[in-house]
């Protein structure tokens, strides 16, 4: 699996997918809890990696 930066704000392993052709691909990342998956956020592949202020403002 892909290290992501964004491992290191959230309180649970966070993965990612890759989404898109081209220029217009998205990470969306995203944990598993038992059988269900819960998409966290969906980011632009040209945007930076998310931060904990980021979160605080609920972007």
């Amino acid at each position: 699996m892909t290290w992501i930066v964004e491992h290191d704000i959230f309180p649970e392993q966070v993965r990612q997918l890759l989404y898109g052709k081209s220029k217009n691909i998205y990470r969306v990342l995203f944990t598993i809890r038992d059988t269900t998956v819960y998409i966290l956020y969906v980011r632009h592949s040209s945007q930076a990696p998310m931060t904990i202020d980021d979160l605080d403002a609920g972007v």
